[in-house]
């Protein structure tokens, strides 16, 4: 007579496997805190570099000699630009919210239009520019050009970074990359597109309307 000798395995102690995934949960949080407090670092440094140009801008506007240069600025232009930067700003939140909550059409679309309100932005810009070497002012035409597009255009810089990044991460979405857990991308997005909107509204303020 054959014995026939039953393998039992254990089972997993529950205690132990809830403590695995409650430590690796902490582990993700922990490392997108750092991933954040590291951006901000980036982004303070960006500051430090815009106040200089800032600076460098209202050094040459108030001196009396570049008071016509000035006045060549399309204020109603430039509005239109803020308007549609601002607004990006506001489909960046839609897009991460939209994520938080698993809705990921809805966060699609978001993107998709942050990019496209971007490219908008770069285009009147495009347009601006265009107007003013058409008038003469330009990079080498003196230092009130200087001073303009190295401001402007060192904000443009990073609304082609942005575009780009943002055209990144709605491909990735497509792929399944982001939902209700994984969000850190477009966040840090948000964080730097934010950042490029704020800086406008400055550059805006004092270049335009001063």
């Amino acid at each position: 007579m054959q014995q026939e000798t039953a393998i039992t395995t254990a089972p997993a102690d529950p205690h132990a496997v809830g403590h695995t995934a409650e430590h690796g949960t902490h582990d993700a949080a922990a490392h997108n805190e750092n991933l954040k407090f590291a951006y901000w670092l980036f982004l303070s440094s960006e500051s430090m570099l815009f106040t200089v140009l800032i600076a460098a801008y209202v050094f040459v506007r108030f001196n009396p000699l570049h008071m016509a240069e000035h006045a060549i600025l399309n204020i109603p232009q430039t509005s239109l630009s803020t308007f549609i930067l601002l607004t990006s700003s506001f489909l960046v939140v839609r897009a991460l919210d939209a994520a938080k909550n698993g809705q990921l059409v809805k966060m699609q679309r978001s993107l998709a239009l942050t990019i496209l309100f971007g490219v908008g932005f770069l285009a009147l810009q495009y347009l601006e520019y265009s107007h003013m070497g058409h008038e003469g002012v330009t990079l080498n035409s003196g230092p009130f050009g200087m001073a303009f597009f190295s401001l402007t255009g060192f904000h443009g810089f990073h609304v082609i970074i942005g575009v780009i990044w943002c055209f990144v991460l709605f491909n990735q979405s497509l792929n399944g990359k982001y939902g209700k857990e994984r969000n850190i991308g477009i966040e840090l997005f948000g964080l730097y597109w934010h950042f490029v909107d704020v800086v406008w509204i400055f550059i805006f303020t004092i270049v335009y309307l001063l």
